[in-house]
């Protein structure tokens, strides 16, 4: 009980902080009315009807959009404002360990993320028949987790939120300019296989085209994998800033 006394504690005081920086909040805004400004576009450019290219772009972007900016972002930018402030070490002088201080900052960003997800996915306009939505559901619940703690690691990495933003814009490029020029390239596309965004994108392709996603082994392991390494870099780094108390 007192262990999860402490990770609200913590969930609490990082959704007071997301709700209220405009600059946190405008990330998951601007994902969902890009998605849905750019359909209109399309469908007047068309007249109407999106094709499955254009359906597995918006899907695509949006997605990526998402759980690079917004997940990268929303978790790393409060941290670092805590870190600015000066209330991050106050923080952990309560004895909040690491794990409690790892969930209690992901918790609300997780849901925002996957939630953004989803929104983007009916947006999009890829008819809901062709979606296996529990696969959906399992690749963005990965995808999103491993987006928050890579947050993390920006944030711990970051003096301040300015530098928040120079931290985790070199990685927000290379999640999601691979996969968004992967069809353009074959050595970007096999590059793409290897990234959590990858097989995100390959999702929304499947989908947007009727071929259907099948989630091979290799997707597995890329999501598992990544999430792990991203995890215990996490908490290295986090140790290694003294802010472990155990």
């Amino acid at each position: 009980m007192r262990n999860m006394n402490k990770f609200m504690a913590v969930a609490q005081i990082k959704w007071i902080g997301i709700t209220r920086n405009p600059v946190i909040m405008t990330g998951p805004i601007f994902t969902v009315a890009m998605v849905y400004v750019f359909k209109i576009i399309y469908g007047m450019a068309f007249d109407g009807e999106l094709t499955p290219g254009i359906m597995s772009s918006l899907l695509n972007l949006g997605l990526t959009m998402n759980v690079c900016g917004d997940g990268f972002m929303m978790v790393g930018t409060a941290i670092a404002e805590e870190k600015e402030k000066h209330t991050l070490r106050a923080l952990m002088t309560s004895s909040v360990t690491g794990w409690q201080y790892f969930l209690g900052s992901i918790f609300f960003p997780f849901i925002i993320t996957v939630l953004i997800n989803f929104a983007v996915l009916i947006i999009s306009g890829v008819p809901m028949a062709r979606v296996f939505i529990p696969g959906f559901f399992a690749v963005s619940v990965m995808a999103s987790l491993i987006s928050c703690v890579i947050g993390m690691i920006v944030g711990i990495c970051a003096k301040n939120q300015m530098s928040a933003s120079l931290v985790g814009t070199p990685l927000m490029m290379v999640f999601m300019m691979i996969p968004l020029f992967g069809s353009m390239s074959e050595g970007l596309h096999k590059l793409s296989g290897f990234l959590f965004t990858g097989v995100l994108s390959e999702m929304a392709g499947s989908y947007a085209t009727e071929a259907g996603y099948t989630i091979m082994p290799l997707d597995i392991a890329v999501l598992i994998g990544e999430f792990v390494i991203s995890v215990l870099v996490f908490l290295i780094l986090y140790r290694k800033n003294g802010y472990e108390n155990d």
